[in-house]
């Protein structure tokens, strides 16, 4: 379970009271020191050329003259009585609204292929809503290895209900700028009882165990080679995987927990 010092790292939090008619897929992650949204029209498996993109990013302030480059710069825009910095590509159809929030919290929405894009982005940027409320999770707590911590909690929405919710962590002695192995569950359809692996010579993937008559799976990934050792090998990735259980009523957001 995090700490009260892993919850600080991901503030300011936010949700958003308006997207875009047909952004029925999204995925939310907080990570230390940064929150983020991603929403599309499109194949449930991720946005392809063309789709209508937007995504909202809370994190440590960014240099807009070098992440923005060849971009035109537009008029300034009051949001939530700041002032917001508007780029545009017209090359590649993207436009974004960059501002701060606080001391050292910016935030940036960035939209692709939107109609009437700067109306689009300032609306939702007006319209998002700061909460001190910690992402959840659809899954039990469990300890994924002794001495990992938290780095990351990623939900994944599919037609407007989850679809696959993990939590990230890094092992002792990690130096690699990512985590280790993730611990969570995955909506897998009609699910019969028992393992299935999708895993790489050496062991590194996906360990899932489903439950009897479910159609959800417990799912561990290694992602690392020290991952899969602090895991106890793939004999303890599925026995991890084995362990996850959901809460009791998981299409219930208010009962989800704190990974």
């Amino acid at each position: 379970m995090h700490g009260r010092n892993d919850l600080g790292l991901v503030r300011p939090l936010f949700r958003t009271d308006w997207l875009p008619d047909g952004m029925t897929h999204r995925t939310c992650a907080s990570h230390r020191g940064e929150r983020s949204l991603i929403a599309w029209e499109g194949p449930v498996t991720g946005p392809m050329a063309g789709s209508r993109v937007l995504s909202v990013r809370v994190g440590s302030a960014v240099d807009t003259s070098a992440t923005h480059r060849g971009w035109r710069r537009g008029p300034d825009v009051s949001v939530q009585g700041r002032t917001a910095q508007l780029y545009v590509d017209p090359n590649h159809g993207h436009t974004s609204l960059t501002w701060q929030h606080r001391p050292g919290a910016a935030v940036t929405v960035l939209g692709t292929n939107l109609p009437a894009p700067a109306r689009t982005l300032r609306r939702i940027a007006d319209g998002l809503v700061w909460t001190e409320e910690p992402a959840r999770v659809p899954f039990l707590a469990v300890a994924p290895a002794d001495g990992a911590r938290w780095e990351t909690t990623v939900v994944d929405w599919r037609d407007g209900r989850w679809h696959r919710a993990r939590c990230g962590y890094r092992v002792i002695g990690a130096v690699g700028p990512h985590e280790d192995l993730t611990v969570g569950v995955v909506r897998t359809g009609t699910t019969a009882a028992g393992p299935t692996v999708d895993v790489a010579p050496g062991g590194l993937g996906a360990y899932r165990v489903g439950g009897p008559g479910g159609e959800c799976a417990g799912e561990v990934v290694a992602l690392t080679i020290r991952g899969l050792a602090a895991l106890g090998g793939p004999d303890g990735a599925l026995a991890l995987a084995a362990a996850v259980r959901l809460v009791d009523r998981p299409g219930d957001e208010s009962t989800w927990r704190l990974p």
